[in-house]
């Protein structure tokens, strides 16, 4: 029976689509770790993208990390399921949900949220 190295191989808490099984694959993964964003940032531009359309480059920056990062690809898809399951949701909400807030209440919401981006 021939012997497996385990120090190379995947490690289960990372299904990533390049893992590291062998050293050309681990390059890989170390020059893509060095020439993409890192996960908080991968949040921060996938907030942004339901904003606005990023630049080209930041796109190929972003399939290529999700190439290293299964958990980054995973919450892109959720981001994006979430904006079509929001999309699809009726246009007249308070007729369904009668119990709106208050203006007032509204208003002290609006001014602790911009309180807090300060």
């Amino acid at each position: 029976m021939a012997s497996v190295d385990k120090s190379s191989s995947s490690p289960p808490d990372n299904p990533s689509l390049l893992t590291g099984r062998n050293w050309i694959e681990r390059w890989v993964v170390s020059y893509l770790t060095k020439h993409t964003p890192n996960c908080r940032e991968v949040v921060r531009l996938l907030s942004r993208s339901m904003e606005v359309k990023l630049p080209i480059m930041t796109r190929f920056k972003l399939r290529f990390h999700f190439l290293i990062c299964a958990w980054c690809h995973r919450y892109e898809r959720q981001l994006w399921t979430l904006r079509k399951i929001a999309s699809s949701s009726p246009e007249h909400v308070d007729d369904i949900f009668p119990n709106a807030l208050s203006d007032s209440a509204k208003e002290r919401l609006k001014q602790a949220l911009r309180g807090r981006e300060r």
